[in-house]
């Protein structure tokens, strides 16, 4: 599910420290749209670039932060129905 696989996403609970290079990595990356947009209700143009912009923002504020943002029964809930890592 890795939308950029030429890139090793440093999500993890804390905020990542990136040094210069990594981000200039992800942000000039061709998944990441230039501009935000939205069609048919969704931002961005398709599922892969949704994916690099968030998987830069879970960088950013790190997992904990974004997991408050959702009710605890449905973290499980989404764990439970998900297939073990590759």
């Amino acid at each position: 599910m890795n939308p950029s696989p030429d890139i090793t996403w440093k999500i993890t609970p804390a905020p990542a420290a990136l040094i210069r290079e990594e981000f200039r990595t992800r942000y000039d990356h061709p998944q990441m749209p230039e501009k935000f947009e939205a069609s048919g209700g969704k931002l961005f143009w398709n599922d892969a670039q949704r994916l690099h912009v968030l998987a830069m923002l879970l960088e950013a504020v790190g997992l904990k932060r974004a997991l408050a943002l959702c009710p605890p029964e449905t973290v499980r809930a989404a764990l439970a129905d998900s297939a073990p890592p590759s």
